[in-house]
């Protein structure tokens, strides 16, 4: 299983192009090839819009958004008009095949739910997350994955969180005592986020032992 957790902001062209090759030459490929589970955050936004696109129509095993119920919308969706002032709702991303709506509308009240869903779903195979980007609603989900001892690979140069945490793994100051615990577990491994997907494809194969898995098969 893979968990992706990251930034939703609008991705500037360059980042953007990075990322297609990373999360998409890279994680997507082998999630494909390997019929891993994946867990993201869900919307047609940021990160997991890049990596929902590059899955495509045909996913080889279940991937699923978990979101605030109340802080996104789907094609046919009843019930939801935007109050004047209110923030705009954002759209799931179409190419999971899952999603777990969260009761709530603000951003970070589905975080508990979706520690509980990877806890759940990891608890007879391999596990691993990976972040790139995202602020502290990503750094409360890194956090719950070194607290329940799952690998993290982060992506450095794509932004925010995955940049600070990058920066303290090799040798910097925690602005943040959660960034500190994280750090201090020994669970993190930081990579180029703006190198070849291939490679990171590879990092994901080596930390799941998927070719021992398919050695077996």
């Amino acid at each position: 299983m893979i968990v992706l957790n990251g930034g939703t902001a609008e991705l500037s062209d360059g980042l953007g192009a990075t990322l297609r090759r990373s999360l998409g030459d890279g994680v997507a490929r082998v999630a494909l090839e390997e019929r891993l589970t994946v867990v993201t955050g869900g919307t047609d936004a940021g990160i997991f819009s890049v990596f929902g696109q590059a899955l495509g129509n045909a996913p080889t095993a279940p991937c699923i958004g978990v979101v605030p119920a109340g802080r996104v919308t789907w094609p046919g969706r009843t019930g939801a008009t935007v109050a004047p002032g209110e923030e705009e709702r954002v759209p799931l991303e179409p190419h999971h095949s899952h999603f777990l709506l969260v009761a709530g509308d603000e951003w970070g009240v589905e975080t508990e739910a979706m520690l509980s869903l990877c806890q759940a779903l990891s608890l007879d195979r391999a596990s691993l997350a990976l972040l790139a980007g995202g602020g502290t609603g990503a750094r409360r989900e890194v956090l719950g994955h070194v607290r329940a001892g799952r690998e993290v690979i982060v992506l450095a140069g794509t932004g925010r969180f995955a940049d600070e945490l990058a920066g303290v793994i090799v040798g910097g100051s925690a602005p943040e005592p959660e960034t500190a615990e994280i750090a201090a577990r020994g669970l993190v491994t930081v990579v180029d986020g703006t190198g070849h997907g291939s490679e990171l494809g590879e990092l994901v194969r080596a930390r799941l032992a998927l070719g021992e898995e398919t050695a077996r098969r």
